[in-house]
């Protein structure tokens, strides 16, 4: 195998391999790094969501007895309340509580609040946690990306140059 032979199959072949691989890691390192950048303005992150059963649901679930802390309406915050009745009026009885919320501890376990007169069984059912990614994360996902696509295309490139250098000499 002659020394141009040696550099074709390194051009041909090995650099568009390492490229490819260069492609899939960083668009594995590129696409959640990009959405870390962004989810607090298209998604519900960090705004855990709660669930309130209605009086009937809560009488079936516990009937007279209370195995589960009790909370008041009025001992709830603003975005507490403003949650648990947009919970009320959701078809599912869910809602994101955006805001401070203290009772979480409470609400996470399961809680009864008693709203004009009567008993609601409301708990957190999801958490809704932000995706942590490293600051360069995403820079050095697109950086790869880049730098795998001219790896692949170095067999066109290195085909062009050899051509050059035949017509020249």
């Amino acid at each position: 195998m002659s020394r141009a032979d040696d550099g074709s199959v390194l051009f041909t072949y090995v650099a568009p391999f390492l490229g490819v691989l260069l492609v899939a890691v960083g668009i594995g390192a590129a696409v959640p790094g990009g959405y870390a950048l962004i989810q607090a303005e298209i998604a519900t992150c960090g705004d855990p969501t709660i669930a309130v059963e209605g009086p009937a649901a809560t009488e079936r679930r516990f009937g007279d007895r209370a195995p589960v802390p009790q909370v008041a309406f009025e001992a709830l915050t603003t975005a507490e309340r403003e949650a648990f009745a947009e919970a009320l009026a959701d078809p599912v009885g869910e809602a994101h509580v955006r805001g401070p919320f203290p009772n979480r501890g409470t609400f996470a376990n399961g809680t009864l609040v008693s709203y004009e007169g009567e008993r609601y069984y409301a708990t957190v059912v999801s958490e809704n946690p932000c995706f942590d990614a490293a600051p360069l994360q995403f820079p050095l996902g697109v950086f790869a990306v880049a730098f795998g696509v001219v790896g692949i295309l170095t067999p066109p490139l290195y085909r062009r140059l050899v051509a050059l250098e035949e017509r020249a000499g």
